[in-house]
């Protein structure tokens, strides 16, 4: 508990130095009569006070991502189900296998399409699930190293920006993520994140409720040194969506040598190249966690929908 209030002290303390800096564009901006400009930073400045004080979300509203930097090198746009080349089971060893994961047991039943092209990962409430009653979701994974399903690829790269468009799952105590890791990030040391990381490109806490201040917000996080002792994680803030669990976003990361950048809807959030900036390839996941609170959730069932996924590189 400790931990997390000096993370959070963290934030709050780079929040206020942002508000500083944001005022000074907020001059130029005036000076040269940019509207539009003007509002995001009047925005900008009113949230980051509140998360200077109260480690509240934040709007993006940093630079857009210039993507013609980048060239299309791997993609799965579902439209043609479950790429069984492309896709194993996270936490879970083999198309009909089925795990526990915290709360919720994992099996591919729970993956679905729709006619327009998108997956559905949904979580639920079974009375005749393949391990009996319980809540069932799902997670996968691209890890090369991982084969269970005949004619399985996979998927892995150094460098470049990665991208999940989807709509979120309504209620409490789920948690949707999409993210990057390594097999050396398993390693109780990885040398800081150099020859291993998790890097959380979105996830959201697991409270669902119109009052709540993380409502509507998602939140990056790095985590380097294995999930022992000697883990350290850095969550870079929490950061607002449009009406995420009704319309599609893009949640991306930027990752070269010298950090990660991250972005919504193409709009830079955070930049960090905390416990040192991973030299390893990383493959992709996508998930839907389930804690304890997802005992009050009315919206169950509720649907992680995926448009695509898209890696690009340098050119």
């Amino acid at each position: 508990m400790r931990l997390l209030s000096l993370l959070a002290v963290s934030r709050q303390a780079a929040a206020l130095s942002e508000f500083f800096a944001v005022f000074a564009k907020l001059a130029a901006a005036i000076s040269s009569f940019n509207v539009k400009r003007i509002g995001v930073l009047m925005v900008a400045l009113g949230q980051l006070l509140g998360a200077s004080f109260a480690d509240r979300p934040i709007t993006p509203y940093k630079d857009s991502i210039d993507m013609s930097r980048f060239e299309l090198v791997w993609q799965d746009e579902f439209d043609h189900g479950f790429d069984t080349e492309k896709w194993e089971g996270h936490y879970v060893y083999g198309a009909n296998d089925t795990q526990l994961r915290d709360t919720a047991y994992w099996n591919r039943d729970q993956v679905s399409f729709t006619d327009d092209g998108c997956m559905k990962i949904t979580v639920e409430y079974k009375e005749n699930g393949p391990k009996g009653p319980g809540y069932y979701s799902y997670g996968m994974e691209t890890n090369p190293n991982k084969r269970y399903d005949a004619g399985y690829k996979g998927y892995e790269q150094l460098y470049g920006y990665f991208e999940i468009r989807c709509i979120l799952p309504k209620g409490a105590g789920l948690n949707p993520a999409f993210w990057l890791l390594t097999d050396g990030m398993w390693a109780d040391d990885t040398d800081g994140g150099v020859t291993g990381a998790e890097i959380d490109v979105f996830e959201t806490p697991t409270d669902y409720d119109a009052d709540d201040k993380f409502f509507g917000s998602v939140y990056h996080t790095i985590h380097v040194d294995g999930y022992e002792k000697a883990h350290k994680k850095s969550l870079l803030g929490w950061y607002y969506a449009n009406d995420p669990y009704e319309e599609f976003n893009t949640y991306g990361v930027e990752w070269n040598s010298e950090g990660y950048t991250f972005y919504i809807n193409g709009v830079e959030t955070a930049h960090s190249d905390f416990g040192g900036v991973c030299q390893a390839p990383l493959y992709l996941i996508i998930s839907v966690g389930v804690d304890e609170k997802v005992a009050g959730n009315d919206f169950l069932p509720a649907s992680l929908i995926v448009d695509y996924v898209r890696c690009y590189q340098y050119k």
